[in-house]
């Protein structure tokens, strides 16, 4: 299984501002991926993840997951470890 992802289709909408979130999991040898959010915001202001509490990792602040922007698309960047499934979050103008 590849990394896949899930975008929810309740979105939060603040004045020219929109916040979107969704799911992504991961494959035993997958660790993280992109999501494409263009269709829904022309260019991302902030982002994060978290990673579910029965998924891979030790913890304790080792193994955890990153969110990063990456401003072509624009997409947000989900870097984990093998394995790890978890809930991310976006914010940007529309």
């Amino acid at each position: 299984m590849a990394f896949e992802s899930t975008i929810e289709t309740r979105n939060h909408v603040l004045g020219d501002m929109l916040l979107i979130s969704g799911t992504f999991t991961n494959g035993g040898s997958d660790a993280g991926g992109n999501i494409e959010v263009g269709d829904l915001m022309s260019n991302i202001i902030a982002c994060g993840a978290n990673a579910g509490s029965g998924t891979a990792g030790t913890g304790a602040g080792v193994d955890g997951v990153f969110a990063l922007i990456n401003t072509t698309g624009p997409k947000v960047v989900i870097q984990n470890v093998n394995g790890q499934d978890g809930t991310w979050w976006a914010l940007g103008q529309r």
